[in-house]
């Protein structure tokens, strides 16, 4: 690695390791404290095999008692380590599993308008990817602890080794070749080799992890698009449109075309690395034979005892090892930093959207007026105009409307107002203030909105309505009975405890109808001072759509209201209404005064669907 490359390895290996500090300080002590009784266990048993196998080659009586410590030492240790090992991977465990909840309180967290973005979820599947193909920080912080074990074990080893620096006596006649053995120098130069070999595995392990990190990067949008394509394959609400159009052929084709091009792509990788790790395992073996050769022509000439020469070679053998698989780690901690900083990168995204700081004001009397100046709108990566010029106020406590034809621009206009996204141009105020100053939280507090693709969730009935694990039950059965959905719910088993969309045992499946009466149920709950229905009553009949405008003008009096609806008869209940076209305010005013103007849009709207009112029978 370059020096910019090193600095920029250590700043992202600290940060990683800071972040697990912060939630698990134990984790890090317990990780050096195993490493280090990892990497004595083989220089306890190398010491004591040498000294007993020489106290026997010497008939010594006492040799059972460095047996004795041997064992002692070894049980001690063991299980030390054991239980350090089972702590520090319970810590790892849990850190790992913080990891992945990180990412889905991001995801919670986050600008809506970001979420929407390919960029970001890009970056989120990179996140997933990142953490999934290195285990995680988890693996990471195991890593670490085998690499401190390798420092270890190279500490020991050069205690051991040197050893073979202290040169012996001997005689003028002693031969050329054992007097060249006897110098230190001789021994520097062996276990110079003894560390050069391992060294020239650095390219090489290099080399490996890059074609590892290709092989990530090319596999990233693959493995998105087969985990979408799995995902219609499991999730059993697209069962009908999958059985009713046949389409498990096409949806599987899909599937494992892209699960080819991945397996395809990791077996071309997996024949490169595998031939650069024979490489490598051919020069760890090298390095065992050098060592052998030096220990045992050492003992050949009488230089050290024959319990030595296993210690010897034991020693720098695992010398060898240390670095070898020491320079193998930091490639592979390298490359578990790069996954992970993918996930670092994602928790770093900084939030487009500004977000205030100021209070807004606690009113009694709901006197929250909204208004808009001048507001243009277009989506992100779009050059197309939602939303041109766009300029309303909306009176406080009033029930109102937003009509037009599709594409017109009502849901956005929602959108807007929920904060959901800034205005491109001009600017949105309540109370003569523009909402971005203030708190996003405090500001969402004024808003009980039902969107048109309102979502319910895998959670108990009660937990729905609440939009919490802890409400009061009182309270949402009454809001259910304003829904109009108390009776079938009173009709359940476990009531407010029935669990919703087969995630437990006897969970239920609501119909459209009783799904949208819920999410009204959960607008009424929140019971903030301004309501919006965003299509609320699209899965309902027109008897029903009758029944919940004339029941919810009741319940939301003295509140402001707006509401969206193609149908243009519930435009009726409404005191005043917006008309919506091209993204502009093309007609505003009541009922009578627009539909009296016959070549406005509201009056075409109308008439277009007033023979449908008249098959009702119900609204005209």
């Amino acid at each position: 690695m370059k020096i910019h490359k090193k600095t920029e390895f250590f700043q992202d290996c600290r940060q990683i390791i800071s972040m697990v500090q912060k939630d698990h300080p134990a984790t890090l002590p317990l990780i050096l404290a195993t490493a280090f009784l990892d990497a004595s266990f083989p220089f306890i048993n190398l010491i004591f095999g040498a000294l007993i196998l020489d106290h026997l080659l010497a008939g010594d009586k006492n040799t059972m008692f460095l047996v004795w410590w041997m064992i002692s030492l070894n049980c001690i240790l063991g299980i030390g380590s054991r239980f350090l090992s089972w702590r520090a991977r319970a810590e790892g465990l849990v850190a790992h599993d913080l990891t992945n909840r990180t990412i889905t309180g991001k995801c919670l967290t986050m600008d809506y308008q970001q979420l929407e973005t390919q960029t970001v979820m890009e970056k989120k599947t990179r996140a997933d990817e990142g953490v999934n193909n290195s285990g995680g920080v988890f693996e990471f912080m195991w890593s670490l602890s085998e690499l401190f074990c390798h420092i270890f074990t190279i500490l020991y080893a050069i205690i051991t080794i040197s050893q073979l620096f202290i040169q012996t006596e001997q005689s003028s006649d002693t031969a050329r070749w054992i007097q060249i053995l006897n110098t230190p120098w001789t021994s520097l130069v062996m276990v110079f080799f003894a560390l050069m070999i391992p060294l020239t595995c650095i390219p090489l392990t290099r080399c490996a992890n890059k074609i590892t990190m290709k092989l990530y990067n090319v596999n990233i949008d693959g493995n998105r698009r087969s985990q979408s394509f799995l995902h219609l394959i499991e999730d059993y609400r697209i069962g009908k449109d999958q059985r009713t159009y046949a389409m498990d052929t096409m949806i599987l084709k899909k599937y494992k075309q892209t699960r080819q091009e991945i397996t395809a792509n990791m077996r071309t990788y997996a024949t490169q690395t595998q031939t650069i790790w024979g490489l490598v395992s051919i020069i760890n073996l090298l390095t065992v034979l050098i060592a052998y050769c030096f220990v045992g022509l050492k003992a050949m000439a009488g230089l050290i005892s024959v319990g030595a020469v296993s210690m010897q070679v034991g020693a720098i053998t695992a010398f060898a090892d240390a670095v070898r698989q020491g320079i193998e780690l930091t490639g592979q901690l390298d490359l578990q930093r790069k996954y992970l900083k993918e996930y670092v990168k994602f928790l770093n995204i900084p939030s487009e959207k500004y977000n205030g700081t100021l209070p807004v004001e606690k009113r009694d009397d709901g006197d929250y007026v909204l208004e808009l100046r001048d507001v243009s709108f277009h989506y992100p990566n779009q050059t197309a105009w939602s939303l041109r010029h766009v300029s309303c106020q909306l009176p406080t406590g009033k029930k109102l409307a937003v009509a037009g034809p599709n594409g017109a621009g009502k849901t956005t206009f929602i959108k807007l107002l929920c904060r959901l996204y800034d205005p491109t141009e001009g600017t949105i105020l309540l109370n003569g203030i523009d909402i971005r100053l203030y708190d996003y939280q405090e500001y969402l507090s004024l808003l009980s909105v039902v969107f048109q693709d309102f979502q319910l969730f895998a959670m108990k009935l009660g937990e729905n309505v609440a939009a919490n694990v802890t409400y009061d039950p009182a309270r949402v059965w009454d809001c259910l009975e304003k829904a109009g959905l108390r009776e079938r719910v009173e009709q359940m088993e476990k009531g407010l405890d029935t669990s919703l969309y087969q995630q437990e045992e006897n969970s239920i499946e609501l119909s459209g109808g009783e799904a949208q009466k819920l999410a009204l149920a959960r607008a009424l709950y929140k019971d903030a001072p301004i309501v919006i229905l965003d299509e609320p009553t699209a899965a309902l009949d027109p008897v029903s759509e009758y029944e919940i405008y004339s029941r919810f003008g009741q319940l939301v009096q003295g509140k402001t209201s707006i509401y969206i609806s193609h149908r243009m008869s519930s435009c009726r209940f409404c005191d005043e209404i917006f008309v919506f076209d091209q993204g502009t305010i093309v007609q505003r005013g009541n009922h009578e005064t627009l539909l009296a103007n016959e070549n406005g849009l509201y009056a075409k709207l109308w008439h277009a669907q007033a023979q449908h009112y008249e098959e009702q029978r119900i609204f005209l």
